[in-house]
């Protein structure tokens, strides 16, 4: 019997809930951006226009989401994809992904898995030693 034996580490432990890794992502995004808050929110306001939704978000409602104290105020999933896409930063998205082991991919790390896909199966045709 084959068992082996896992030891917790107590300072690298992944919470499953994500709310405050999502804000504080959010947070240093909107601080790297040279955007001003008002028009990260108008450049979100016109995309879910563009898109037909119903509502559109005010100044509050975007520091409501930013705020770590506020966990009761989180953008909802379309809400955090266009706040991502206006910031061209995935981090946020990642923040959620990270507890099951998953991660968004930027547009330059897609190009790299897509090349190192590609050449993974250049290796696999050539059957060249050391790839398997």
């Amino acid at each position: 019997m084959n068992t082996s034996i896992h030891q917790l580490d107590l300072f690298h432990t992944i919470a499953l809930n994500p709310t405050h890794e999502i804000k504080r992502m959010m947070r240093l995004t909107v601080s790297k951006s040279h955007l001003s808050r008002e028009e990260i929110i108008d450049r979100m306001n016109k995309i879910s226009v563009d898109e037909g939704m119903r509502t559109t978000i005010s100044k509050a409602t975007l520091d409501n989401w930013l705020k770590d104290s506020d966990v009761g105020r989180m953008p909802s999933p379309a809400w955090l994809t266009i706040f991502c896409h206006v910031m061209d930063d995935v981090s946020s998205i990642n923040a959620m992904l990270n507890p099951l082991g998953c991660i968004a991919l930027d547009k330059d790390k897609r190009k790299l898995l897509t090349w190192a896909e590609i050449e993974f199966e250049k290796k696999k045709v050539t059957k060249k030693p050391g790839w398997h």
